[in-house]
């Protein structure tokens, strides 16, 4: 008797997301580069990358992913999507201080040297999967802002984040008290969803 054969694997929202990056789609590419964009430049600012430099190491993080992301897989023991995106980013930065530090080590000497040196090595506790997760959902949670009406969307910061209450909200928005809970149901749906279709 021979062993049943396992189901077949569905694909998960973040991964057909993912497999969109890997074939440049436009608009995968975007969606990432709109989600993780603002993580990468918070990294770089948390290092000590000035705010005139920190748009340049954004971009080189990811025209590094665009040339890694055909062969990106995720293992456990290699790490996630956002590992690896932290990794790049790390490298990145430091590849930004030791150009830096060349360029000042000709104007200050060793100590600019060993100034920048430092910085490049403390990026393991600033650049990590962990430090982004509440940037990443306070991004998601402004790119699902547009999908939605502004009296829906209105309900739901006013229910949700402000916490004031539904009967309040619903005569302040002129809607009825469950107008106001499906408005803060359907946003709640939509961020949830959308956060599940983040790469790990």
């Amino acid at each position: 008797m021979t062993a049943p054969l396992p189901p077949p694997e569905h694909p998960t929202l973040s991964s057909q997301w993912m497999m969109g990056v890997k074939q440049m789609q436009p608009d995968s590419w975007n969606r990432l580069a709109s989600t993780f964009g603002p993580i990468v430049y918070q990294w770089c600012r948390t290092s000590g990358v000035s705010s005139s430099d920190a748009a340049d190491v954004v971009q080189d993080v990811f025209a590094s992913v665009a040339r890694g992301i055909g062969n990106f897989e995720r293992q456990k023991e290699q790490g996630s999507f956002r590992s690896w995106l932290a990794t790049i980013t790390r490298n990145r930065i430091r590849d930004h201080f030791r150009n830096q530090a060349k360029r000042e080590a000709a104007i200050g000497g060793t100590d600019a040297w060993q100034r920048m040196e430092q910085q490049a090595e403390s990026l393991e506790s600033t650049v990590c999967p962990q430090s982004s997760e509440a940037a990443l959902v306070h991004q998601v949670v402004a790119m699902v802002e547009c999908e939605f009406e502004p009296k829906t969307w209105q309900a739901f910061l006013q229910t949700t984040i402000q916490q004031q209450p539904a009967s309040q909200v619903a005569a302040t928005l002129v809607m009825s008290v469950a107008a106001v809970y499906q408005a803060k149901s359907r946003v709640l749906r939509r961020i949830r969803t959308r956060l599940q279709e983040l790469p790990d």
